[in-house]
């Protein structure tokens, strides 16, 4: 490779530093740093050959749920199927109806049967234990579309109220992804063009008309892939010996779960980036293909 080219390619080897102050909460019992896994950039290499090379963006954008969808887990045990389909059906229908003073509409609601299963238990005579039918289990699903998210509180208590205490899972859900996608696209182009005016302004190579798509990648991340969870404590221990004999009981710890956005390190450009409400992260990486003049056929 010849001088020039050599010169071309450092001056594509560029990266962006960020500093940021470091200021912890619990959250870092959660965490496992190594010495060298701090606030540490990757370059963003070109790909290069004699002819081309590639530019790559990487761009990020938090967007807020137009809607979602809340899962609450609902169980109901009973000697009889009639009994426990009866039993579970009224509860169910008594949380619907709490529903409507939030303005949910009945056809935001569907009711979903997961599972049905007998229940054994022992009965024991003198050092015989032999198994029976003790009833029934009868498991289903309330699943709510619903525009507020701060109405998910008052869905909570509600179901409280008729001993539904499972809140399997909330999903967030965006509509116009087309929108994002465009966004993102425009941004990406935008970052990708800056970086080629700096790489010809450093190198004064000439670069042909034409360009092309070279290759591209389009996710996002909900926030339920974004929650983190840690136990913080400190705790003593106890250890036993030979002249000693007891039994160790611990108190129980709490866990904390805590949503936490994906680290924007590396990326170019985030659209939205300080957000106080879980949102969805949107991810694009574009990468387009210039040639040289030089080498144009």
């Amino acid at each position: 490779m010849n001088t020039k080219l050599s010169i071309f390619n450092l001056a594509f080897l560029l990266m962006a530093s960020v500093v940021q102050a470091q200021i912890s909460g619990n959250s870092v019992y959660g965490q496992n740093y190594s010495q060298t896994s701090g606030n540490i950039q990757t370059i963003d290499k070109l790909y290069l050959t004699d002819s081309t090379f590639i530019i790559q963006a990487r761009v990020a954008m938090n967007v807020i749920a137009d809607s979602y969808v809340a899962t609450f887990g609902v169980d109901e045990q009973a000697k009889s199927l009639d009994d426990c389909n009866d039993n579970i059906e009224k509860r169910i229908n008594s949380f619907i109806s709490d529903l409507s003073k939030l303005k949910i509409a009945k056809a935001d609601i569907y009711t979903d049967m997961t599972t049905q299963n007998k229940i054994y238990d022992y009965k024991v005579n003198d050092r015989v234990a032999e198994q029976y039918l003790k009833g029934f289990e009868l498991k289903k699903n309330v699943i709510i579309k619903f525009i507020n998210i701060k109405d998910l509180d008052k869905m909570v208590t509600s179901a409280s109220a008729w001993q539904i205490y499972d809140l399997v899972k909330v999903d967030y859900n965006v509509t116009d992804m087309n929108k994002i996608y465009t966004q993102l696209f425009q941004a990406g182009t935008e970052i990708i063009n800056q970086k080629k005016g700096l790489y010809v302004g450093a190198t004064n190579a000439t670069l042909a008309p034409a360009s092309e798509i070279y290759g591209e990648e389009f996710y996002s991340l909900s926030p339920s892939q974004l929650y983190k969870n840690y136990t913080a404590y400190e705790s003593s221990d106890v250890y036993n010996n030979e002249y000693s004999n007891y039994t160790k009981k611990n108190l129980s710890k709490s866990t904390t779960f805590y949503y936490d956005k994906m680290n924007y390190s590396g990326f170019d450009k985030v659209i939205n980036p300080i957000v106080t409400e879980p949102a969805t992260e949107f991810v694009l990486i574009l990468q387009i293909k210039y040639l040289t003049e030089k080498h144009k056929k």
